[in-house]
């Protein structure tokens, strides 16, 4: 990929337009959740399984429409800081944009949970903003490889679609898909965060804060490890 050049102005607007896809991301996330998982809920799903299921394939079309949007195709649509290193150590995201997307991200998932709150009023207290959280007895360093390894497959993945403009517009499919089959399997283990945005916010005003730095910082390391890990063997080779 080249590195495309980006004016202040188109950094600045660019990261706006990912605080209003993460915003929106993050108020559908939990919305999700308030409908079908919350008590009393006329769509509430009683079993866990089928649960994680229908949601795992509801982020997925979410995040693929998200990213194929108007908005996302103009600044991308990362909505996270891992995917926002990935693409910039992939050369495809000027080093100076990489802060700004961050932040714009990190404030939209607050946003996005208080506009659900705004929005569907204490139903969404009781599901917690939707924030995630282990099983008990998992254990820190089993949550950090429940996070990090899906990451490591889905961005291993990712990588071969990164080489030319057809492939590249198949990489929202690939990415919703392996974080729907990432829900559907591990959201009733690790919680399947994946994301620093999709936790950060429901955490914070839920105040449901347990290993959230784990939640912050696994996903946003785990893609740049794939960027940086397919350098090496490129340089060694």
């Amino acid at each position: 990929m080249s590195r495309p050049v980006m004016t202040r102005g188109e950094i600045a607007a660019n990261a706006g337009r990912e605080l209003v896809l993460t915003t929106a991301l993050i108020f559908t996330v939990v919305t999700i959740v308030r409908w079908l998982g919350g008590p009393g809920s006329p769509l509430a799903i009683g079993t866990p399984a089928v649960l994680f299921a229908v949601a795992g394939a509801l982020v997925a079309v979410l995040i693929a429409g998200l990213m194929y949007s108007p908005l996302g195709r103009r600044s991308g649509g990362h909505m996270h800081a891992g995917v926002s290193l990935f693409i910039w150590l992939n050369g495809g995201l000027p080093g100076v944009a990489v802060l700004p997307y961050i932040a714009a991200q990190l404030i939209g998932s607050v946003a996005g949970a208080g506009l659900a709150r705004l929005v569907w009023g204490s139903a969404v207290t009781q599901v917690g903003y939707a924030a995630v959280q282990p099983e008990p007895g998992l254990g820190a360093v089993g949550l950090v490889l429940a996070e990090a390894i899906p990451l490591l497959v889905i961005f291993t993945v990712v990588t071969p679609f990164l080489a030319t403009p057809g492939r590249r517009r198949w990489i929202p499919v690939v990415i919703g898909v392996g974080v729907g089959l990432t829900i559907a399997l591990l959201a009733g283990v690790s919680g399947a965060s994946l994301s620093p945005a999709r936790q950060l916010g429901p955490a914070l005003l839920s105040g449901q804060t347990a290993y959230l730095w784990i939640y912050l910082l696994v996903p946003a390391a785990a893609p740049p490890l794939v960027a940086l890990t397919r350098r090496a063997v490129r340089t060694s080779a």
